[in-house]
């Protein structure tokens, strides 16, 4: 049986309002000059202006918040999030310590981002009213995100790899993935959820 959007809203919204309450963290200051010869070792993964690929495997980091980049990057480095490359790069590489992890997240930042499109075509009306009603109010109107909550920027990544790692946090192999967030996305339907991921990936950052 589909369960509705708002029937998943009305069921966790305890939990919304509890993490737009959470008070903002102090963000890293990197430095971007730095950052970019780190990111030099990212790129042939990444791609040179950081956009990701089409086919989901590599997200888009252009145009991300410096403290969601620096989040990440430290859960792969302490085995709180998973992906065999990345835990390979971070097992290998450490990053020499937090200051140089700062250093490539500042210079992601500032990077410019576009929108990485991709989907069907058909999925993006469905989409956004489920992100209308599951996920603005944390994410923002335009998927901005908000960097001092630590709260990922979504509008403009790549369509499968937002589709990808939605459905991961559902299956459970998103570790770090917010439980409210999971348990916000697992009385969806896979249209819902792959509707979703085109609505975003269709936005301009």
């Amino acid at each position: 049986m589909r369960v509705e959007p708002t029937i998943v809203i009305a069921s966790v919204l305890g939990a919304l309002a509890a993490l737009a309450a959470c008070a903002t963290v102090a963000v890293p200051v990197g430095d971007a000059v730095a950052g970019a010869r780190v990111y030099a070792e990212c790129a042939g993964c990444h791609g040179t202006n950081a956009q990701g690929t089409v086919n989901g495997q590599v997200p888009a980091l252009a145009g991300q918040h410096a403290s969601v980049i620096a989040k990440q990057l430290g859960d792969y480095r302490e085995g709180e999030r998973w992906d065999a490359r990345m835990e390979s790069i971070m097992a290998e590489h450490r990053f020499a310590d937090d200051a140089q992890i700062a250093n490539v997240a500042a210079y992601l930042s500032g990077l410019p981002a576009t929108p990485a499109g991709g989907g069907s075509g058909e999925g993006g009306e469905r989409g956004a009213g489920v992100y209308g009603k599951a996920c603005a109010s944390c994410h923002g109107a335009r998927g901005e995100g908000n960097g001092a909550r630590v709260i990922p920027r979504l509008a403009g990544q790549q369509y499968m790899y937002l589709r990808r790692q939605l459905h991961d946090a559902v299956d459970g192999r998103r570790p770090n993935f917010p439980p409210d967030h999971v348990a916000l996305l697992s009385p969806l339907e896979a249209d819902d959820i792959d509707g979703l991921a085109e609505y975003l990936a269709e936005l301009s950052p």
